[in-house]
């Protein structure tokens, strides 16, 4: 199979139909999908649709640069089993807060715990909040926040997790729903644009309760209970993680590789790193998007050496949502220059090679597009992708099974979780 050729035979079987997920649109998706604005993220539709054809219960999804985990959130919410992994702490941390997947009396217990034991006497003197946060947020706010930003702990716990990520979410907003005073956007816009729009508008910081906002916010995204799946994360640089996960474990990779010179995560998710990190810089620095085309295309050559030896070889599939940057068919020159000359030797030494099964165009409606996420009259800088191309990649000689028709795609929150029991994580 020549590099330009595809397997025609399974992929008019398939009969993969944008217009099936691009109408499915708005929130009929699991609530935690909800929580928190991330840049460039997916929409549920677009996993949902693959994880239903192309999946079965109990299988294993993986998403290795999993975002605000978009995909292990609704690989769990198809009683799936979801994996996320990211470098971005904020990735890392959203994606683990939502399929720590506790019970609402856990969050909620947890949550008048933290506020029983908060001591208002013990932080009237704050040190190290930087003036660029100040300004955001009311004194009693920033007291409640430096107060959880201790307590904390959603490196270790679950419930924690889950509080840290819906707390991320709350952070800054135009509507009472958020912590700060109102922003234009639910990205962090640059602080010296801020602070001139804080004085344009004379706006006046509010005093919010953080235990009343995350308490409400609780209840809403866990108000159909817990996700009948199960799932896992991992913090760390894609091109390892074939030492946290099993080769030949995973039935399908649904993701989405980091735009090509468009976003910095750091710097436009600043107010919540600090909250994180104390600082933004350590972010954009680890995740490097400067690259041109020949240096991205190395870094997918190891992307795919490193996630494409875990599929399944047998039904395993491996499908790359791929933004067209400045016109360029980026998918094809992935698949052509990369995807297509990848040997992989296994510990038995037996050589893996891949075969692609198709491209397929997905539209992005114009309200999806990056540049939509910047404020007309604020930041013009994003660089649009007006289509993404899905890149749908399998191992030689894998069948990958069509368990579902089109038509028999149905569009529920959660499926039911009668597997959970008989089903152990391939994640060391």
């Amino acid at each position: 199979m020549n590099s330009r050729s595809t397997d025609d035979e399974w992929l008019k079987r398939a009969n993969i139909e944008p217009n099936i997920w691009q109408r499915n649109s708005g929130r009929w998706a699991a609530p935690q999908h909800y929580t928190c604005s991330y840049m460039a993220m997916f929409p549920p539709e677009l996993p949902h649709y693959f994880i239903s054809r192309f999946t079965k219960k109990g299988d294993t999804i993986l998403d290795p640069f999993c975002g605000r985990g978009t995909t292990p959130v609704q690989a769990i919410s198809q009683s799936r089993i979801g994996i996320g992994n990211d470098l971005n702490d904020l990735a890392y941390l959203l994606t683990k807060g939502k399929i720590a997947n506790p019970s609402l009396n856990e969050v909620i217990e947890r949550l008048d715990y933290l506020e029983s034991n908060f001591n208002r006497t013990d932080w009237l003197r704050m040190k190290g909040i930087p003036r660029k946060i100040r300004m955001i947020y009311h004194p009693e706010t920033q007291r409640h926040l430096m107060y959880l930003r201790r307590e904390i702990e959603w490196k270790d716990n679950d419930v924690d997790a889950f509080l840290a990520m819906v707390l991320m979410g709350s952070m800054h907003g135009s509507s009472p729903g958020f912590l700060s005073l109102s922003m234009p956007n639910t990205f962090s816009m640059g602080w010296n644009y801020i602070r001139n729009y804080i004085e344009e508008k004379n706006l006046k910081r509010p005093e919010r309760n953080a235990f009343d906002v995350l308490r409400k916010r609780c209840k809403r995204f866990l108000k159909d209970g817990k996700l009948p799946g199960k799932g896992e994360t991992i913090h760390g640089d894609v091109r390892e993680i074939r030492r946290r996960i099993e080769p030949n474990s995973v039935k399908m990779i649904f993701s989405s590789p980091p735009y090509l010179k468009v976003i910095k995560y750091g710097l436009y998710n600043w107010i919540r790193l600090w909250w994180i990190l104390g600082d933004h810089k350590e972010v954009d620095e680890k995740l490097d998007d400067s690259h041109a085309i020949k240096p991205y295309l190395r870094f997918m050559k190891e992307v795919l050496e490193t996630t494409l030896i875990i599929l399944d070889k047998e039904e395993g599939i491996a499908c790359w949502v791929v933004g067209d940057v400045k016109n360029l068919n980026l998918a094809r020159e992935i698949w052509d220059k990369v995807g297509s000359k990848i040997e992989i030797k296994d510990n038995q030494g037996l050589i893996s090679r891949y075969k692609l099964l198709g491209i397929v165009e997905d539209k992005i409606r114009d309200e999806e597009k990056v540049t939509k996420i910047w404020n007309s009259e604020t930041d013009k800088s994003g660089k649009a992708t007006p289509l993404d191309r899905i890149l749908i990649i399998a191992p030689h000689n894998s069948n990958p099974m069509i368990h579902k028709k089109n038509k028999d795609i149905r569009w529920n929150k959660t499926e039911d979780k009668e597997w959970l029991e008989e089903i152990d994580l391939s994640v060391e």
